[in-house]
């Protein structure tokens, strides 16, 4: 590996402590001295993008990639970062040089897509749709589409191809993969379609054999290999109660999310992340070898993420659904995962597995629960002393336009079927922008069916404030060690309350959301462990 330049170095010393200024032009000379050192501009670049300069970070990692032309690995490592400051643009105007950052980074198939959907979207807005046309290709192939203003577009598409009733047509295999994408989210047509038309408005059961299908049979083989690989999931408990069942039936239809890329793929070691949490007892942390357990794993995003972190690790992914694990057993065996496993079973039932780990997560998982202090109870009983668990809740406050949509859903009548879930989004996607349900619309879940029904329509749902973490923790007898939330939220946290101030006082993040109620709009993430 090449050596780090002198000025970069300087300019790292100049970072960390805290002369950012004196820092970001050491920066800058580096990369004019040594322009072949791509650390310089990866630094220069984020550097900016913390300043809140997007236009120097995205000139910086514009430079980059043209230093990188030839290298493969080198420009992966620069479309990463500039996929993150693409996806925060919102374009007013057509832009040439956007439109190549966006094709250069969705087609980089270890790059998640999906972030990159709604400012694609909002570029391709100002042109026309065509199948020759690289962005737009890209775009329908890749993304399942989150911007308002695109779904009308692709809507009028897809009736105009219905009442052309041209089978032939360059976009229809791009339009038909994009909506079976959605799950066929759309507001169904009220024209007939027959033929390869049908693959608008329906999976299909036969396509053409025309090479620009491929891509939609690729999607549609996809489904049944996961169907096949279903039954074969091993099993350690039946559903605990009638609400599990609801719950597995819910996933089994639909599961969710059906990511496309994996994780980052980065080396770390696990235990080092916990030795750094502000109230761990390191000393009573297990040894490796580590067995970790996903309590509720979905469809593996994250267990994934977590056997490729860190290879040393024994990860057992557990989830009620069935259809869920296939989706994700497919991923691993894609990937060439090994030191994974995936049971189905219940989160109350763990016991029945006769297993002991060392470590558990569950995000998103037991605010679903009839009975959440039973099962954090569960996933505490499976741990030594000094076990770890990171849990993620919904926030009380970031929840309240869902909280919202389920009054609406109930005094409407509308079922967590097709039918209902294409009343709702017709009523949300008509609202005026200044509606406090309209917020919904900018949440990437309202754009797939499977999405929307986990977003407004769960059988069980319960949102948390700060205080009721704390005691939540305290009720299992385990201590909080660690709140995990996003660089923002840490920096709202000591913007209010100093860097002196402890990170382990829920009053002190309750005071922080409740100046920014939407901080935690995904889930409110923290670490816990059981004494020694």
């Amino acid at each position: 590996m090449r050596a780090a330049p002198e000025p970069f170095l300087l300019a790292q010393q100049l970072a960390r402590a805290g002369r950012l200024a004196e820092a970001r032009a050491a920066y800058a000379r580096s990369v004019d001295a040594h322009p072949d050192f791509l650390p310089g501009y990866l630094a220069l670049s984020g550097l900016a993008a913390h300043q809140g300069d997007d236009t120097t970070a995205l000139a910086v990692l514009r430079a980059a990639l043209a230093r990188a032309d030839g290298n493969a690995a080198a420009r992966h490592a620069v479309r990463r970062p500039l996929a993150e400051l693409l996806a925060a643009l919102r374009p007013a105007r057509f832009d040439a040089a956007l439109e190549a950052d966006l094709l250069t980074c969705l087609t980089d198939d270890q790059l998640d897509p999906q972030p990159l959907a709604r400012v694609t979207a909002a570029l391709l807005l100002h042109t026309q749709p065509a199948s020759n046309h690289p962005l737009w290709r890209a775009f329908l192939t890749r993304c399942i589409n989150t911007h308002p203003a695109m779904e009308a577009c692709l809507v009028a598409l897809r009736n105009s191809l219905l009442l052309s009733g041209d089978a032939s047509a360059p976009l229809l295999p791009l339009l038909a993969l994009q909506a079976f994408a959605g799950q066929y989210v759309w507001a169904a047509p009220a024209i007939a379609a027959e033929g390869a038309l049908a693959a608008l408005v329906h999976p299909p059961t036969e396509l053409p054999g025309d090479p620009a299908w491929q891509p939609l049979a690729d999607r549609v083989r996809e489904l049944a290999a996961e169907r096949e690989l279903a039954p074969r999931i091993a099993s350690f408990a039946p559903d605990a109660d009638d609400l599990s069942g609801q719950i597995r039936r819910q996933y089994e239809e639909h599961p969710y999310p059906r990511w496309q890329a994996p994780p980052a793929s980065r080396r770390t070691d696990l235990r080092q992340i916990l030795e750094r949490l502000p109230g761990i007892d390191r000393a009573a942390l297990p040894q490796p070898p580590l067995r970790l357990l996903v309590a509720g794993c979905g469809t593996g995003y994250e267990a994934l993420d977590l056997a490729r972190m860190d290879s040393s690790l024994s990860v057992t992914a557990i989830d009620l659904s069935r259809a869920s694990l296939a989706f994700a057993r497919r991923k691993a065996d894609a990937l060439g995962i090994a030191n994974i496993r995936f049971v189905r079973g219940d989160i109350l039932a763990l016991a029945a597995l006769g297993e002991r780990f060392h470590i558990a997560t569950s995000t998103g998982v037991l605010h679903h629960m009839a009975d959440p202090e039973a099962g954090l109870a569960s996933i505490a009983g499976v741990l030594p002393p000094g076990g770890v668990i990171r849990l993620a809740l919904y926030s009380h406050r970031a929840r309240a336009p869902v909280r919202a949509a389920h009054a609406l859903i109930a005094e409407r009548g509308w079922q967590a079927d097709a039918d209902g879930i294409h009343a709702f989004r017709a009523h949300i996607l008509a609202l005026p922008a200044g509606d406090p349900l309209a917020v919904l619309r900018d949440s990437d879940d309202f754009y797939s069916l499977s999405g929307c029904r986990d977003l407004a329509f769960h059988v069980q749902e319960r949102h948390y404030r700060f205080p009721e973490i704390g005691a939540l923790v305290a009720g299992a007898g385990l201590r909080l060690v660690g709140f995990d939330p996003l660089p923002e939220a840490m920096a709202r946290f000591g913007e209010k309350h100093g860097q002196h101030a402890d990170p382990l006082d829920p009053a002190l993040w309750d005071a922080v959301e409740a100046e920014h109620p939407f901080l935690f709009a995904r889930m409110i993430p923290f670490w816990c462990q059981k004494p020694a």
